[in-house]
């Protein structure tokens, strides 16, 4: 801003036109009072004729009064153009850097002006198009005749914000925003117009991007097969897709929208709280398993997986949702664990059964799981017993313990199932299960309780049942029935097969006794034989020896024919005594009831080197006193019998026999370098006989007998006889 002074090189500081605020010093730029001193060139002289500074300028100029005021109106014209030139130059400048095309043209429709951003959209040059029509510049489709300019000078209308698409100068279409205004002068003729548009090809990208991008996010919200929902932070449910009201059972989205809340769909009331607060702290949540509400009531399982929506302030603003129905999963995995608790179960009883033979372990054990398993604190195990007519309580938990093994004060609701039952010998197709029966069972002294029962069977025969009190509101389901029907066939098995193995240990108990009472008699047996022939056979030998003797001294010297014959018949004697001798020891060596065990066996290994030619090696160790006598007996019986088949079977040349007396047990071990043979052929033939009595003897004094034997690569027999049973 100027002052007068610099202008009149006046040394007045305090001018009081241009310090005053009501004063109308041309020179003041930029204020209201300059701008009425330009409404008349008169009331600006008026004004300055009056100040002192200009008079007493005006009266020192050597061009006098008239010169020095023509100075001063050329300085104020020259000023007032230099400040309008200044001001034009600027306002082009800023069109200039406009980022918008803009141009400007006349009452003819003709270009005036056109800035660089209008060049780069249009393609034409600001040179050329000035002066052209407007309508050649600006091809667009909406105006094909005339200019947008033009149009709205015709129609009287502003165009503000409107789309248009322009061919530019290489023939390329350019979508627009375009806005126009025409001027007009006093007499509202148009004295031209001005266009500014905006190329929106990036924009329209943008927004086809978005358009595609909300079509296929449609696609998606529509045609997932899981719900997908919309809601605001304060539980709000704005939006939810087809699979969504049908999971639900809502007949359209309209009527699910309706409920506002999304909270009405939890099952439980705190879920959607959680929901929510895992979203707000980590802005997601995954797999959040929950149980929603249909319409009909009913719940399904769901997991949801959200997405926060947070506005400028970081604030939740919307949560997307989606649920996906697992509910069948869930049905599946609960049948999968509850089959597998039945495995389980089962196989519990299979390994009870493999750890214990006791039928009533079985059967309590199998009870208490029944009960576990089903939820229940009350029940018994029944075995039917047709020959009483009625059934035995064999197991319980909650009852009377004092009726275990007694019968049951037990009566079916149905009389006809119950004779059939318990009275007849009634058989029952095979089936995975058989329909629940119900029971009256006194417990608690004279109360009657009313229980459901599950049959117990083996091929087509019932053995037993279980026997249940359930709470009065439990009904058994069809995978808790099945379960009853797999246990009560598996237990049913297990019953006979146990009733079978008791059965089995008594016969071999019996057989065994037998066996010992037929080894004991056998023993008994050949020693009388024996002492019969050492006794009587020996005796009448001896005799007939003697006689034969005493005949030999009454024949004369010159009989040798006859004395020859007798002396033979002697030796025949002789021999026949040997063998009865040796008879008598096989049978029962007298040795071993006078001498014991050592002396014994050291006379028959004996024997049998020098007559056989087997090298026999006998170690005995420590043996300080005597055996019992049946347990010596039935180490000469096993040391025989290795020794016999070692001479008659193997062909072999060494024999090794180890008796060791090391508590808790004796070890027996025989052994030889024969040919060997298959085990697996043991009672085939004569030759497995031995084996097999050994096997037995060994049984007798609860002893473990093992064999191992290899073809070609000899035998060894190894026995534990245990010390404790001696006694």
């Amino acid at each position: 801003m100027s002052a007068c002074w610099d202008i009149t090189q006046c040394n007045e500081e305090r001018c009081p036109s241009f310090l005053s605020e009501e004063g109308y010093c041309w020179l003041r730029a930029g204020t209201r009072q300059r701008d009425q001193a330009r409404a008349g060139f008169h009331a600006k002289l008026e004004h300055c004729l009056v100040c002192d500074v200009f008079r007493s300028h005006a009266n020192a100029d050597d061009a006098g009064w008239m010169g020095f005021l023509v100075k001063q109106v050329r300085a104020y014209c020259e000023d007032v153009l230099r400040r309008a030139y200044q001001r034009e130059e600027r306002f082009f400048q800023i069109l200039d850097r406009l980022p918008d095309g803009l141009f400007t043209i006349d009452s003819e429709w003709k270009i005036t002006y056109m800035n660089p951003a209008a060049e780069l959209i249009t393609g034409f040059s600001a040179y050329d198009a000035v002066g052209m029509f407007c309508k050649d510049v600006f091809k667009n489709t909406v105006c094909l005749t005339d200019c947008p300019v033009k149009h709205a000078g015709v129609t009287g209308q502003n165009i503000s914000n409107r789309e248009y698409t322009i061919r530019n100068a290489f023939g390329q279409e350019i979508p627009v925003i375009c806005s126009t205004a025409v001027l007009r002068g006093d007499d509202n003729e148009i004295l031209g117009g001005i266009e500014v548009f905006k190329d929106i090809t990036e924009r329209k990208r943008l927004e086809d991007e978005r358009i595609a991008s909300e079509k296929k996010y449609r696609r998606i919200f529509e045609g997932s097969q899981d719900m997908i929902y919309l809601n605001s932070r304060s539980g709000k449910l704005l939006d939810i897709n087809p699979a969504g009201v049908r999971m639900l059972g809502y007949s359209s989205k309209a009527e699910l929208l309706a409920l506002q809340s999304v909270a009405k769909l939890y099952l439980n009331p705190s879920d959607p709280r959680k929901f929510r607060d895992i979203i707000e702290r980590q802005g997601f949540a995954k797999d959040f398993e929950t149980e929603l509400v249909r319409k009909d009531g009913r719940p399904i399982t769901v997991l949801l997986t959200g997405n926060a929506v947070f506005d400028a302030n970081g604030r939740l603003e919307l949560i997307e949702g989606l649920a996906k129905d697992i509910t069948q999963r869930k049905a599946a995995e609960k049948k999968l664990r509850q089959r597998n608790r039945e495995l389980q179960f089962l196989n519990n009883i299979s390994l009870t059964m493999n750890l214990t033979m006791n039928l009533d372990a079985i059967l309590q054990f199998s009870l208490e799981n029944v009960l576990n398993m089903l939820g229940l604190r009350r029940g018994g195990v029944y075995l039917i017993d047709r020959d009483s007519g009625g059934a035995v309580l064999r197991a319980q938990v909650g009852l009377n313990s004092d009726l275990v093994g007694r019968k049951g004060r037990i009566r079916l609701r149905d009389d006809r199932l119950m004779k059939a039952l318990f009275r007849e010998n009634t058989s029952f197709a095979p089936k995975p299960r058989f329909p629940v029966f119900r029971a009256n069972v006194k417990v608690d002294g004279e109360k009657s309780v009313d229980f459901h029962c599950f049959l117990i069977t083996v091929k087509d025969l019932a053995t037993g049942f279980f026997a249940l009190e359930p709470p009065p509101d439990k009904e058994f389901s069809i995978e808790e029935k099945d379960l009853m029907g797999s246990v009560g066939n598996f237990l049913g098995g297990a019953v006979e097969n146990t009733q079978l193995m008791n059965a089995v240990k008594r016969h071999r108990e019996e057989l065994q006794r037998l066996t010992g009472e037929l080894f004991h008699s056998q023993d008994m047996e050949r020693k009388r034989i024996a002492r019969e022939l050492h006794d009587e056979a020996g005796q009448a030998l001896t005799g007939i020896n003697l006689s034969l003797e005493s005949v030999m001294r009454m024949i004369p010297e010159d009989s040798d024919g006859v004395r020859e014959a007798i002396t033979e018949t002697r030796k025949q004697v002789n021999r026949t005594y040997q063998d009865i001798r040796r008879m008598s020891h096989r049978l029962h060596p007298s040795m071993l009831t006078d001498l014991g065990l050592k002396p014994t066996l050291n006379d028959m290994f004996d024997y049998v080197c020098s007559h056989f030619g087997l090298q026999i090696e006998f170690n005995m160790v420590g043996f300080d006193s005597r055996l019992d006598p049946e347990v010596e007996t039935a180490l000469y019986r096993f040391s025989q019998e290795a020794l016999n088949n070692t001479l008659k079977h193997s062909g072999a040349e060494n024999f090794k026999l180890s008796l060791v007396r090391s508590y808790p047990h004796i070890i027996f071990i025989a052994e030889d370098d024969g040919m060997g043979f298959d085990p697996l052929t043991i009672g085939e033939g004569k030759a497995g006989l031995g084996l097999l009595g050994m096997r037995e003897r060994a049984a007798l004094v609860n002893g473990k007998f093992q064999l191992k034997a290899v073809p070609g690569k000899g035998t060894r027999i190894r026995i534990e006889i245990p010390i404790e049973e001696m006694n």
